[in-house]
């Protein structure tokens, strides 16, 4: 459901991490198809829930409009990997 995308952005995003592809989000949907989770992104957006933008190197920034939150620019055609690529593994 859309509530566990929303939650993976919104913890991309407070951690500093970069947006989630298009790959990840499929697999947070419960799909393999980025065209889903392209078609999910914009329905949040035009919910008034979400803005993504995309800079000019095609990486895809998205703000959290009620918490002023934004992901770091990231790859929207990256392989699955999970958000939490950025931060450091347990020992």
């Amino acid at each position: 459901d859309m509530q566990g995308v929303f939650m993976m952005i919104a913890r991309a995003a407070k951690e500093g991490w970069p947006c989630p592809s298009d790959a990840a989000i499929a697999r947070a949907y419960g799909s393999r198809s980025l065209r889903r989770a392209q078609r999910l992104l914009t329905y949040i957006e035009e919910q008034g829930l979400i803005v993504c933008q995309l800079d000019g190197t095609g990486r895809r920034t998205v703000t959290l409009v009620e918490l002023a939150w934004a992901t770091a620019p990231g790859d929207p055609n990256a392989d699955d990997a999970p958000a939490e690529q950025g931060c450091s593994s347990p020992p």
